[in-house]
């Protein structure tokens, strides 16, 4: 029996001893670690970093300036995006002081920057020229989107920069429109720029045309109608991307007889119209060109507009020829500019030889001088 029970403490020791050795190779390994945590969000959101060990530890976690220390087995560190890429570090100590560190990046997106420029002052119907540059900030932009007064403004990315150009209203009395660009992200953020823009008045002197009878019975509701819808039609063909690299250039070197905006009454005690384009006379036969490069829409003779050629020089860009004795060109023909178009004449709702010439954004009048030299207004 004592042997027995010699045996038994024998082997019990050895036990023990083998519980010893393996709890003290226990105690040299460190805790095994996992985390997880968004790698991209916007700066100053909420970043939750899950971590968990194998065994309760203390964590330490440093970001951006900052620490953090929590004794628990599982947890969540709730953090604020630091602008920029940064990294997250995470170190989980044991109760025998065996430590595992390790770290994560997390990007915190800035929101976009937004450089807006445009006249601040304009004469009501100039056309309305901006130009908007970005900075990303590392951001993905989702959307990028202009209107001034409340209606749409087709934007052209152009490079590293977006362009776009509005009509402004016909007016009599002082006015400020708003232009507002706004640039959406990945995260749905949106940042938008507002700039008023002052519109100065049209003048208030109204002119009375003398019109013979014979010419002004061109002016017939159907004739009307048909030239514009015409011109609608052509507008809603038109090309997305502008047509154009360089400047726009006078159809004709002719003398101006009426300008733009002027408010005339075509018959005694009639109502009040303002002229929309810009009449220059010349001797009849003079070439009149393609105030720059083109798609033709409208090529021939109408009753109001005489020989009328419409170009679309693209992005909502369109010119207007009227009166022309001849027309040159033919619907679908691409047109380069400075090229001849047509020769002037007085045909249609006109009394004497003489181009009368329109720059449109879509179907809104605007000054045509205000083209002239610039690629863009």
């Amino acid at each position: 029996m004592r042997r027995l029970a010699l045996t038994l403490l024998a082997l019990l020791a050895a036990a023990l001893a083998t519980l010893s050795v393996s709890a003290a190779l226990r105690d040299v390994e460190p805790p095994r670690l996992y985390y997880e945590a968004p790698g991209r969000l916007p700066a100053g959101a909420s970043v939750e970093l899950f971590v968990s060990a194998d065994e309760p530890v203390t964590y330490v976690v440093s970001y951006a300036g900052e620490v953090r220390q929590e004794v628990a087995q599982d947890h969540v560190f709730v953090l604020t995006a630091a602008p920029g890429v940064n990294d997250v570090v995470v170190t989980a100590t044991d109760a025998a002081g065996n430590a595992t560190t390790a770290s994560l990046r997390v990007h915190g997106v800035e929101p976009v920057e937004l450089d807006l420029t445009a006249p601040g002052s304009l004469r009501a119907g100039d056309p309305l020229g901006l130009t908007l540059a970005l900075r990303d900030n590392g951001a993905v932009v989702t959307s990028v989107s202009a209107t001034f007064e409340g209606a749409d403004v087709r934007l052209y990315r152009d490079g590293d920069v977006y362009r776009a150009v509005a009509a402004t209203p016909f007016g009599v009395e002082p006015a400020t429109g708003e232009l507002v660009v706004s640039v959406g992200d990945e995260f749905g953020r949106v940042v938008s720029a507002t700039l008023p823009v002052a519109l100065e008045p049209l003048p208030v002197t109204v002119e009375q045309l003398r019109i013979a009878p014979s010419v002004l019975a061109a002016v017939t509701p159907e004739a009307q109608a048909m030239e514009r819808e015409l011109m609608a039609a052509g507008v809603a063909s038109g090309a997305d991307a502008p047509l154009w690299r360089e400047a726009f250039v006078m159809p004709i070197a002719g003398r101006e007889t009426s300008g733009f905006a002027d408010a005339r009454r075509y018959v005694e005690g009639g109502p009040v119209s303002y002229h929309n384009g810009l009449d220059m006379a010349a001797p009849t036969g003079t070439p009149v060109v393609a105030t720059n490069d083109g798609v033709v829409l409208v090529a021939g003779q109408y009753p109001i507009k005489g020989g009328w050629v419409m170009l679309d020089h693209g992005h909502g860009v369109f010119s207007h020829y009227f009166h022309m004795s001849s027309v040159d060109v033919a619907v679908g023909q691409r047109v380069a500019r400075g090229e001849r178009i047509g020769l002037l004449g007085s045909t249609g709702l006109s009394t004497g030889p003489h181009l009368h010439w329109e720059m449109r954004v879509d179907l809104a009048p605007t000054n045509p001088l205000q083209w002239v030299d610039r690629v863009w207004p």
